[in-house]
């Protein structure tokens, strides 16, 4: 989904089939498999040799185009366009299923973690529906706390969140240890992830600043990780 001036926007996304707002396009990347033949072996510029070649036109169908030599200028653009980042990707890689690979890097333009929702404190003042996300990331099988978000909601997400844990709600709490924090929780089963974004983080791993941005309803909670370790100024 994209908006006006073609910026991706996942919130719009997310609401286009009550709202019908936004431009709903499909962008392709990558071609894995192709009449039977496995391509994950072939080097990636190939595969998109292929993929641009066997793309049926359509003005809803777009392929994601690369950049090659002019990276640090290609991040500038997209940084003063207000984009949310570029993935840099070594021309010769292999596709790897469900691995993380030096080969290819996220780069995002603004610090961001994704988060389980393992409980949320009482609303107070005009607030409604709940204060703040508590919030967790895996360590191995572990889920330990990462922090609390209360901004960047509007009233609709308050809203359909509250709905969505009501069902999740539960007495113990999902974490080893028990955080401490400023309002009393109610803790839920860690089944629904979050992205947030942050300007940093302490030195026991704990966000500074975080502004809720999104549900990761395309993302399972166990699979979300702590993207960093030790702590900043």
């Amino acid at each position: 989904m994209v908006d006006d001036q073609g910026r991706s926007d996942f919130q719009a996304l997310q609401h286009y089939q009550s709202s019908g707002t936004g431009h709903l396009l499909y962008y392709v990347f990558d071609l894995l498999h192709f009449q039977g033949h496995d391509l994950t072996g072939l080097p990636l510029v190939k595969r998109k040799e292929l993929l641009k070649k066997i793309l049926p036109a359509s003005s809803r169908i777009r392929f994601s185009d690369h950049v090659e030599r002019n990276g640090n200028l290609f991040y500038k653009v997209v940084k003063d366009k207000g984009l949310e980042g570029i993935i840099a990707k070594d021309a010769h890689s292999t596709y790897e299923a469900g691995k993380r690979s030096r080969q290819w890097l996220k780069v995002k333009m603004q610090l961001t973690q994704d988060g389980v929702i393992a409980g949320f404190t009482e609303p107070g003042g005009s607030r409604q529906f709940f204060g703040a996300l508590v919030l967790g990331a895996y360590k191995g099988s572990e889920l330990s706390y990462i922090g609390h978000v209360g901004t960047g909601f509007t009233a609709k997400d308050l809203k359909n969140i509250r709905e969505m844990l009501e069902h999740l709600i539960q007495e113990g709490c999902p974490f080893s240890t028990e955080p401490e924090t400023n309002m009393p929780v109610t803790w839920v089963k860690p089944e629904i992830a979050c992205e947030v974004s942050l300007s940093g983080w302490t030195e026991d791993n704990v966000m500074r600043q975080p502004v809720f941005l999104r549900l990761r309803e395309d993302k399972a909670a166990h699979d979300v990780v702590l993207e960093r370790t030790g702590g900043d100024q």
